[in-house]
């Protein structure tokens, strides 16, 4: 791997909430052509739970967010990516499965669209990201 390859796993932190980043991951994903399915969202799972407590905050009313988006090249394996965030900060991951292995190559590309995704929202203003974003 050459030094301006991104790294096949990893995290990526972003200086965002969980949603911003989970639609800059998206719109980054997109323009590069793939297919991406939010297949979990923490937030909508937790309206009917209105009395779950946070383990960051303590309570029901906290700002943390978890996705899980299924993401589609042509053809093969989907590559899940994770966003995690509490706070003002997300970390997206792929998460490795031994049950599949997506092609390395698809990998890479998802990974490089998940790093200009944060390096995007550090240089521009939120509300320019999300309004690309649908």
């Amino acid at each position: 791997m050459n030094h301006c390859e991104a790294p096949l796993w990893g995290s990526i932190l972003f200086d965002a909430g969980g949603e911003v980043a989970a639609q800059a991951a998206t719109a980054a994903l997109t323009r590069r052509g793939f297919r991406v399915v939010r297949s979990f969202d923490l937030r909508s799972a937790l309206t009917a739970h209105a009395d779950c407590e946070c383990p960051h905050h303590g309570t029901a009313r906290c700002t943390c967010q978890f996705v899980v988006m299924l993401v589609y090249g042509e053809t093969g394996e989907p590559v899940v990516v994770t966003a995690h965030s509490h706070d003002a900060q997300a970390r997206a991951q792929l998460v490795r499965d031994a049950m599949t292995q997506p092609d390395a190559q698809v990998a890479r590309q998802v990974m490089a669209a998940l790093v200009e995704a944060a390096l995007t929202l550090q240089t521009a203003p939120v509300e320019e990201v999300t309004a690309h974003a649908r």
